[in-house]
């Protein structure tokens, strides 16, 4: 038994050195084609960006404190160093005009309702949001000037007025009441 081993083991040995120089050709091949004949690779290209051009500024920014500054100091421009009056918290639309007190020998003066309260004005007094001053006073409507800015930052004048309202005081009210929700 020990011969057939020996056998064997001697035919084994001789199957494996076949399989190795079949492996050892390929490896010389493959060396001598990588040594002969070297990969060209291609060059890089360097892609160039464009130069950056920052968009054009707006033609007027409003939050400019020069023009702000300059704005405020034209012909037509508000006083703000003066007091503000009460009426002048309050846009227009929730005033009311409610009646008119004349008497003899004096300017007329108008009864404006505002949060359920009554104030007293005369001309020249301001009220409204927009630096509104009373022009004149009528038994139909009260005329006011507002000064408002245009686009290009100077301060115009510009016409509102506040009709008399209906002579039950209960109308006055409900508006009022509807505007608040």
């Amino acid at each position: 038994m020990n011969k057939y081993l020996l056998c064997l083991c001697m035919l084994t040995l001789a199957a494996c050195s076949a399989n190795n120089e079949d492996l050892q050709e390929w490896m010389r091949n493959t060396s001598q084609q990588a040594k002969s004949k070297p990969i060209q690779t291609e060059q890089a290209q360097i892609n160039t960006q464009p130069a950056y051009t920052p968009p054009a500024p707006p033609p007027l920014n409003i939050f400019d404190p020069a023009r702000l500054r300059a704005g405020l100091q034209g012909d037509n421009a508000p006083d703000l160093n003066r007091p503000k009056q009460i009426l002048e918290n309050y846009p227009l639309n929730q005033l009311f005009y409610v009646g008119l007190i004349q008497a003899a020998g004096k300017a007329p003066s108008a009864l404006i309702s505002a949060d359920e309260h009554i104030y007293t004005v005369n001309i020249g007094n301001y009220l409204g949001e927009n630096f509104g001053r009373i022009t004149s006073i009528t038994p139909d409507e009260i005329v006011i000037s507002e000064l408002v800015e245009d686009s290009s930052g100077k301060w115009i004048s510009r016409p509102a007025s506040l009709p008399l309202q209906a002579a039950d005081s209960s109308s006055a009210k409900t508006s009022s009441q509807t505007l608040k929700k």
